[in-house]
C-alpha cells in the first residue's frame, strides 16, 4: 500500500452515513406515538427490498409515508412533515465535519458521494448546508444508481481540472470501498470513530510537513 502524502492530495472525496454523521434519520416523534421509531425500523429499514429501491430512487419519501401510515393513525402530509423535520436535528462527526469544512482553505476540492434516498437531497443537504462544504455532491437517489465507483467517475467529471483517482482521498466507513478506491490507484481511510481519525490525521499531517 503506498504511503500517503496529504501534501500530495487534490481532492477529498467523503461518504455521509456513519462517516460524516452517524445520527439516524426520523428521530422526531409525532405525539401519542412513542412506538414510531420502532415502526419505521421494523417495516422501512429492516426491509431491504424497500430500502433498495428508496437509495435507487424508485420509491419516494411520501412512499414510505404511506407504509408508516398503515400503522399510525395520521394524514399522509403529517406524517411526511414528521419525518422531513426529523431529519433537521441531526448532528455530526466533529472530526471529519471540521476536516471537510477545511479542505477548501487548503485548496482542496471535495466530493460528497453517498447511497442515500431522496429525503437526503431534499431536507438534510439544505437544512445542513453541505452544499456550502462540498463542491459536488451525489446521492444514489438522484442517480438511480448504486454502485459507488460509478459515482465517483461522475464526481471527478464534475469537478473537472484533470482531477482522478491518484491524487485523491476517500473517507468511509464500510470496509469494501475503501479496498475498491485504492484499487483503482487512490488512497482511502476506512473510518470508524473521531478519536482514530483524529490520530490518524495528526500522523499523516506529521509525514505531509516532513517530506515538504
Amino acid at each position: 500500500m503506498r504511503r500517503l502524502d496529504l501534501g500530495t492530495i487534490r481532492c477529498v472525496v467523503f461518504d455521509f452515513g456513519f462517516t460524516l454523521s452517524s445520527d439516524l434519520y426520523f428521530t422526531l416523534v409525532p405525539p401519542g406515538y412513542p412506538e414510531w421509531r420502532a415502526i419505521i425500523q421494523q417495516h422501512i429499514f429492516d426491509q431491504p427490498p424497500i430500502v433498495r429501491a428508496w437509495m435507487l430512487g424508485d420509491l419516494t419519501l411520501a412512499d414510505i409515508a404511506r407504509i408508516v401510515g398503515q400503522y399510525v393513525d395520521l394524514p399522509l402530509p403529517t406524517i411526511v412533515e414528521t419525518m422531513e423535520r426529523g431529519c433537521t436535528n441531526m448532528t455530526f462527526n466533529q472530526a471529519v465535519w471540521s476536516f471537510a469544512r477545511a479542505q477548501r482553505a487548503q485548496g482542496r476540492r471535495t466530493a460528497l458521494v453517498t447511497a442515500n434516498m431522496d429525503v437526503f437531497t431534499k431536507v438534510v443537504v439544505p437544512a445542513h448546508g453541505l452544499d456550502r462544504v462540498f463542491d459536488v455532491i451525489l446521492n444514489t437517489a438522484d442517480a438511480h444508481e448504486l454502485r459507488k465507483d460509478v459515482l465517483w467517475d461522475r464526481a471527478f467529471a464534475l469537478l473537472g481540472d484533470g482531477l482522478g483517482y491518484a491524487d485523491s482521498l476517500l473517507i468511509e466507513d464500510g470496509p469494501k470501498e475503501p479496498v475498491l478506491f485504492r484499487a483503482r490507484g487512490g488512497y482511502a481511510y476506512q473510518y470508524t470513530d473521531d478519536r482514530r481519525f483524529r490520530r490518524w490525521l495528526r500522523d499523516h499531517q506529521r509525514v505531509s510537513r516532513a517530506s515538504s
